[in-house]
């Protein structure tokens, strides 16, 4: 009997054993039922996110003097109820957008400013420079667009641009041009053609300049020189070209050579250096749908203000705007409207001494 006790005991343990061995099992098949349903919650998210990112830019409506204007298609704009300075109704073209690009060195004055408009349907975008020293219809002493930014802000600043060209922009990108240019030891430097020798010898080095005439490529700091340099005998003008065409080339050097990878790096310097009302989302609109797919050389195209007159007014010399010259211009690559913008729906001045 002993030894039948002995010989079934293993035999008991063996059993509960494997019933032991048997009780996770129940648990993998919940695991299972839970994964899709896992997989679908991702899919959704995935999905979710694409058609964000997919969804056009909505036009953000005027803060100041909202221009009275209508929805066409995905395109969202102001309150038509709200009439504009000159009372007209003006119905915007689908899928065009306007923009305000301003450099400024000392966040005050902007030194460079240009009015663009993008149509998002035939991949083209077109800018046209409003000169700084433009006379504007304001109650301060120096009554130059340049200071709007300084003296009360962008929103300001893009008061006054509708004012002088019938156009207030939907979005706006303000780069301060000094911390911008560290973009460009990023991309390992930027090839292009200084128009002059600039020599200017400071007491204080870092503000030294010391740069030959001709084709070479710049590092930020001799990029950085080159900006900041005055002596040009064009005087603002010749200075606002030279950071126009200098911001155009590092574009598309950024364009071309943009890789995921330096996105870590970059982050920084647009932080920096970058203010502006696009959301992120918006960003990666136009990337994705716009600007990945342009030629830099051929659909992007710049103009200059075309009928300007020069002159002084109490001590201080101005741009003063040729309405006719610039509503020809403006009618022909950057007008969003469906119909054409007049002289009653602008207002700029002239007073000279």
């Amino acid at each position: 009997m002993r030894s039948k006790n002995h010989d079934s005991q293993p035999s008991r343990g063996r059993r509960v054993a494997s019933a032991s061995s048997k009780q996770p099992k129940p648990k993998k098949r919940a695991g299972r039922r839970v994964l899709p349903f896992v997989l679908l919650g991702l899919l959704a998210l995935l999905v979710g996110l694409v058609i964000y990112i997919s969804t056009p830019p909505t036009i953000p409506p005027p803060p100041v003097k909202p221009t009275n204007v209508s929805t066409v298609g995905t395109t969202s704009v102001a309150d038509p109820n709200v009439s504009s300075p000159a009372g007209a109704s003006f119905v915007r073209r689908d899928k065009v957008y306007t923009f305000l690009l301003v450099g400024t060195m000392d966040d005050y004055n902007t030194d460079t400013i240009m009015l663009g408009t993008i149509d998002s349907e035939k991949d083209t975008v077109n800018v046209l420079s409003i000169p700084r020293d433009t006379m504007v219809d304001v109650p301060a002493k120096i009554k130059k667009i340049n200071s709007a930014y300084g003296r009360a802000g962008v929103d300001e600043l893009c008061r006054e641009v509708g004012e002088v060209t019938g156009i207030y922009p939907d979005f706006y990108a303000v780069v301060n041009v000094e911390n911008f240019i560290d973009i460009v030891d990023l991309f390992g430097g930027v090839e292009f053609d200084v128009p002059y020798n600039m020599v200017h010898l400071d007491k204080d080095a870092k503000y030294s300049i010391n740069l030959k005439k001709g084709l070479q490529t710049l590092n930020g700091k001799k990029a950085l020189q080159m900006v900041r340099y005055r002596g040009t005998s064009q005087s603002d003008f010749g200075r606002m070209e030279l950071q126009r065409n200098f911001l155009v080339t590092i574009a598309k050097k950024v364009v071309r050579e943009f890789s995921v990878a330096q996105i870590k790096d970059m982050i920084p310097i647009v932080n920096k250096s970058l203010k502006t009302n696009m959301p992120v989302k918006d960003m990666i609109w136009f990337y994705l749908n716009v600007i990945s797919s342009l030629d830099m050389d051929k659909d992007v195209q710049f103009h200059a203000m075309p009928g300007t007159t020069t002159g002084y007014y109490n001590g201080q010399s101005y741009v003063y705007l040729g309405a006719t010259e610039m509503l020809e211009l403006i009618n022909q690559v950057i007008n969003p409207y469906t119909t054409d913008i007049t002289e009653s729906d602008i207002h700029i001045i002239h007073l000279e001494n």
